[in-house]
């Protein structure tokens, strides 16, 4: 979503941009319902993924769109493409002028030679950008030795504009707290879990609503078996983007307590806060992650502590003691800044 959004946003600002990508996590209606409905002056190249074929498929389709269209700019995002990034120098050198992103976990993850690449590329690329502060920090403390400029993450403002036709859906519970994202150990969802049993002696009717892939679904339904509040929780599953709309119009509190994985996966900046924001919808996320780039702490929502029951009851509190009208504004307000059309000039 990250790379889709700012090449709309390119385009938007008459950047003509071809995109390189894998679209195997569609069905091959959706992926081309999908290429046939494009914006004019975007270009999208799906590969399949095929074992080791599918790098090569890679890096041939990309040399080739390189030497036919004369790109004066690849953008990469993603380990693979940051790797490839360093051979388009190699063969290309000043004629095209690189710029890597990273999103947080591109320099934890992986073994020390892939890690060793990884730095490589983003010190040989000609610009490096991340997508957040925090990533920026951890990025540097990886041994990236060079300038790092920081863009953040964006949504698409035109695609999230205020619809009043948008109908809630008929979700239980008081407050409706909502996390939206595939169900993981660095999204958090079990953070939330742990809280129930001492958030529900205030809130009897707390229900936690739970929104994306369901890769871990398992683990957190066994945590909430055993803390006796699986009466609390609702796993929706992956929602089409309308239903996903009607997910945050519903909800009364946007939570996102995500933490770094033991394999160095961690959350660089957390673009589904904005999406909350956007629907007027505050947030509650955690310190020491990129969320501290998302949320504007004491105006949007609230940074705490990822596994700390007692900071999450005290955020609900403050949030649903605040004026919901002031709170809304905010929200949208902040959102609004990172409108791609706006943030992808940064790239031109």
């Amino acid at each position: 979503m990250h790379a889709y959004c700012m090449a709309k946003g390119l385009v938007y600002n008459g950047v003509k941009v071809s995109v390189v990508t894998s679209m195997d996590y569609a069905d091959d209606a959706t992926i081309q319902d999908f290429l046939k409905n494009l914006t004019n002056g975007l270009f999208v190249y799906s590969i399949k993924r095929n074992g080791v074929l599918t790098y090569i498929t890679r890096i041939s389709k990309i040399l080739s769109l390189c030497r036919h269209n004369h790109f004066e700019k690849i953008i990469l995002t993603g380990r693979f493409s940051l790797w490839l990034g360093l051979l388009l120098k190699v063969l290309f050198g000043k004629k095209i002028t690189t710029i890597a992103f990273v999103h947080g976990s591109e320099l934890q993850m992986g073994n020390a030679l892939l890690r060793w690449l990884t730095k490589k590329s983003l010190n040989t690329a000609d610009r490096c950008i991340a997508v957040s502060n925090y990533t920026k920090s951890q990025t540097e403390k990886s041994g990236v030795n060079r300038n790092i400029e920081v863009i953040p993450n964006g949504i698409d403002i035109s695609d999230w504009e205020i619809n009043t036709t948008i109908q809630s859906l008929d979700w239980q519970g008081y407050p409706k707290l909502l996390t939206v994202g595939s169900i993981t150990q660095r999204k958090g969802q079990h953070n939330i879990i742990n809280a129930l049993p001492l958030i529900k002696k205030q809130y009897p009717d707390v229900h936690y609503h739970v929104v994306g892939k369901e890769d871990d679904k398992h683990r957190i339904l066994k945590l909430a078996d055993s803390l006796q509040v699986q009466d609390s929780i609702t796993i929706h599953g992956k929602q089409n983007n309308e239903d996903l709309k009607r997910a945050y119009k519903s909800a009364d509190i946007f939570c996102m307590l995500s933490e770094a994985t033991d394999a160095g996966d961690v959350e660089g900046f957390g673009i589904a806060v904005l999406e909350a924001n956007i629907s007027g919808i505050p947030a509650i996320g955690s310190k020491n992650t990129g969320l501290e780039d998302a949320i504007e702490d004491g105006e949007t929502g609230t940074l705490i502590e990822a596994n700390n029951p007692d900071n999450l009851l005290n955020a609900i509190n403050s949030l649903l003691h605040t004026d919901k009208t002031i709170l809304a504004k905010n929200c949208r307000e902040w959102a609004m800044q990172h409108d791609w059309n706006t943030l992808a000039k940064q790239m031109i």
